[in-house]
């Protein structure tokens, strides 16, 4: 049976993964692939909190489903405000 801790540590640990691994071919190849590596790298962490947010929406727990949405706009508000 599979669990939503099994379930998010199997992302987190595929995320880093490809993106070291993009990332690492890129610093040999090029550019646009290390950048592919490190935007896998940045979405990880993202990808875990949505993740988190839709189980406890699921579940109906609304105090841990809204600080996940706090978290997630953060993070959303955080990389644009990097892009500026």
């Amino acid at each position: 049976m599979v669990t939503v801790e099994g379930l998010i540590s199997w992302v987190l640990r595929a995320g880093v993964l490809t993106g070291a691994a993009l990332a690492s071919v890129g610093y040999f190849a090029s550019s646009e692939v290390a950048w592919i590596g490190v935007l896998a790298l940045i979405l990880t962490p993202f990808l875990r909190v949505m993740m988190a947010g839709i189980y406890f929406l699921m579940k109906r727990d609304l105090a841990y489903f809204g600080l996940a949405a706090y978290v997630i706009m953060m993070l959303v508000i955080g990389s644009f405000l990097h892009m500026i």
